[in-house]
């Protein structure tokens, strides 16, 4: 259980980092690098989320889980059948976290979510 433990602490480190190092996304200063684009982020946050909950953290991980859909990530049904987030759903507040951005309604049914048209939840 401690090497277990360890290496999700080594990774979570390591996806900590990532959120820090230069980008693909844009450059904003000509003497800066490019910033992280939304994919890496949300890949970054989503494996952060997925450490926190390996390691019992549970409130770090809603936050990195939070960030991660406030990126924009939809794939509402790999965060519920993710093994790694199985401490997160566990949670009273996980389906209320979902809630907040998971699409409803008639977008929903047909696969659309339309949300980034009208502003963020």
């Amino acid at each position: 259980m401690f090497q277990c433990t360890a290496l999700w602490s080594d990774a979570l480190e390591l996806f900590e980092r990532a959120l820090t190092l230069p980008g693909t996304g844009i450059k904003r200063f000509r003497d800066k690098p490019k910033l992280a684009s939304d994919r890496e982020k949300m890949t970054a946050l989503y494996n952060i989320s997925c450490c926190h909950s390996q390691l019992g953290d549970v409130r770090s991980g809603l936050v990195a889980l939070a960030g991660c859909l406030e990126v924009g990530y939809a794939d509402f049904e790999q965060i519920r059948r993710d093994p790694d987030l199985a401490t997160l759903r566990k949670d009273e507040r996980f389906d209320g976290l979902l809630k907040r951005f998971e699409p409803s309604g008639m977008s929903a049914a047909m696969g659309f979510d339309l949300s980034s048209l009208f502003g963020k939840k």
